[in-house]
């Protein structure tokens, strides 16, 4: 950032112009909120890290919640830039918005994670930019793939837009370039995914109806709080409403689990064990198909949870983070190990980008709307699952290429 220098010596920020403070303060608001979380970031953070005062963000910005907005619209700005792009190609068009995606990782953290803070007008304008965005999208895919139904045309939006949120989540540090090129291969590999016919004689997916099976107490209140989380929001519940929900008081929620954060990390540690406990026939050795019914099928079964850590995971205790974060990245290696057995050719980074890409879809159409109920939906995401993963990464989009 530029700097100047006062009359007594001190450093100042550089003097900008009204919009390009304002695109600043949004930018580095987004940076903020997308690595600390939105309660965990004061306006003075934002305004000590740009070199101002904080009443001078007032200037631009009325509240949290006005930056918060801000933040977000400094992001779909750049999708919207993408989506100029001179071509009625959909490779072009998913080039250029994988772009978008690596330069603004932020926005779909925001989207997903932060804009439940926003208040009604704020949040119903973000939700309409959004919702615009997603239509022409949807205008574009549909001319490219006639051949779905309403239903599987929706189910290709979510995976395709999933591959590029699973950026926002990957952490991965690589050349922008290869990172592009292989994310964008993996959109236009789930774009052009021929969804399995459903077959009368086959039953529903399993996961769609969970067995009963008697619970404990604890896991009752387990499941009911994820529920709950899940509903409401993690600061949005308390331990008495988990107890209410199933008919305990406070001192008997306190025999089971002394805080709200252990049963975050309780549930959160379960899920990660059980991922990385997905064998077949008890065999060390993995396959990645079995890697891949496994991670579906417990997305399936545990779509709150899913959702829960997609926008709660925040609120896990520092070390139980770190320890969650670390076990689920192990998992991750497994899948990326499996992949490059079947395909010698991919790199070590390109086989992560597929990976995260592959169970960044599973992640979003477990959570999002009704997909989850789709009554042969684990095939459908299985079949999803391995386009991607099979996605010819050696295609480069030159037409938009930076």
């Amino acid at each position: 950032m530029a700097r100047t220098t006062t009359r007594n010596g001190r450093a100042g920020a550089a003097r900008l112009g009204a919009e390009q403070r304002r695109r600043q303060l949004a930018q580095t608001a987004a940076r903020r909120f997308y690595r600390y979380g939105y309660q965990a970031v004061a306006l003075a953070d934002v305004a000590a890290e740009v070199g101002v005062t904080a009443p001078a963000v007032y200037r631009h910005f009325r509240n949290k919640n006005a930056l918060l907005a801000g933040a977000i619209d400094s992001a779909l700005d750049v999708v919207d830039a993408a989506f100029t792009t001179d071509t009625d190609s959909l490779d072009d068009l998913l080039f250029a918005l994988a772009g978008a995606a690596l330069d603004r990782r932020d926005l779909w953290v925001l989207l997903q994670r932060e804009m439940r803070h926003l208040g009604g007008e704020e949040r119903a304008r973000i939700e309409a930019r959004f919702g615009e965005f997603v239509s022409r999208f949807s205008a574009r895919l549909r001319h490219a793939r006639s051949d779905a139904d309403r239903g599987r045309l929706r189910l290709l939006i979510t995976a395709v837009l999933a591959t590029m949120a699973s950026a926002s989540v990957s952490g991965m540090r690589l050349p922008r370039a290869e990172y592009q090129r292989v994310l964008a291969a993996a959109a236009a590999a789930a774009a052009r995914t021929e969804l399995p016919a459903p077959d009368p004689r086959t039953a529903p997916s399993a996961g769609t109806r969970r067995p009963h099976v008697p619970l404990s107490r604890a896991e009752e209140l387990l499941e009911t709080a994820i529920t709950l989380f899940h509903e409401r929001g993690y600061a949005g519940v308390s331990l008495d409403d988990i107890g209410a929900a199933i008919g305990l008081s406070g001192p008997s929620i306190y025999h089971h689990f002394a805080t709200k954060s252990e049963i975050l990390v309780t549930a959160f540690t379960q899920a990660a064990h059980r991922l990385a406990t997905q064998r077949k026939d008890g065999r060390e050795d993995t396959s990645l198909d079995d890697l891949v019914r496994g991670y579906i099928h417990v997305g399936v079964q545990q779509r709150h949870l899913f959702g829960v850590y997609v926008t709660e995971a925040i609120n896990l205790p520092q070390e139980a983070g770190r320890r969650i974060s670390a076990e689920l990245a192990v998992n991750v290696e497994e899948w990326a190990a499996a992949l490059r057995l079947r395909r010698p050719e991919l790199s070590v980074t390109e086989s992560h980008v597929l990976v995260y890409a592959a169970r960044g879809i599973v992640n979003d159409v477990v959570r999002v709307g009704h997909l989850h109920a789709r009554p042969h939906v684990e095939a459908e995401l299985e079949t999803l699952l391995h386009a991607v993963l099979n996605a010819d990464v050696t295609h480069d989009t030159t037409a938009t290429s930076q």
